[in-house]
């Protein structure tokens, strides 16, 4: 992996997904497996999902070097000062995992290179009617500057595009 050096902007991906952002998502995921949340952050998500009936796993390792539960449903990192394309990165980590996935990106990522390159008939895209905010941590919300949607890799669902 290359690494780089952020020179315009800081990073700040501790964010969390909201409460009502999990429950929109929901009846796409099965009960029946192990979520696997490898961008953990404060865990608020994690014990949310808990509390919906979700057996969940989180990272306590390193997400380069484990493999953990069923599937993967996660916000991750959109950046980083380490890893180059890091969104890019985590698709190609999970594919070659073979580890069906949900993760929240921004939409511009389906318009991109690279996303182009690894697209295959595995994809399946969730697109929210509104712009989701995030939370620094459970309750202090914050307006995100962009529209984030669900890239989905062999979820299985009836349709490969939805809009929710």
């Amino acid at each position: 992996m290359s690494y780089i050096t952020p020179k315009k902007y800081s990073l700040n991906n501790e964010w969390n997904t909201p409460k009502y952002v999990w429950d929109k998502i929901i009846p796409f995921i099965s009960k029946d497996k192990i979520i696997w949340l490898p961008f953990y952050n404060d865990g608020a998500s994690g014990k949310y999902l808990e509390d919906c009936g979700f057996d969940i796993v989180h990272n306590t390792d390193d997400f380069w070097e484990s493999n953990h539960g069923d599937i993967v449903i996660d916000n991750p990192p959109y950046n980083s000062k380490y890893i180059k394309r890091i969104k890019e990165q985590i698709m190609i980590r999970l594919i070659e995992l073979d580890k069906p996935f949900m993760l929240l990106l921004p939409s511009t990522s389906v318009q991109t290179k690279y996303f182009k390159s690894i697209y295959n008939e595995h994809f399946q895209l969730i697109i929210p009617k509104e712009k989701y905010d995030f939370e620094r941590f459970e309750g202090d919300k914050t307006k995100c500057p962009f529209y984030t949607l669900w890239v989905c890799y062999k979820m299985g669902f009836e349709k490969d595009f939805y809009i929710i």
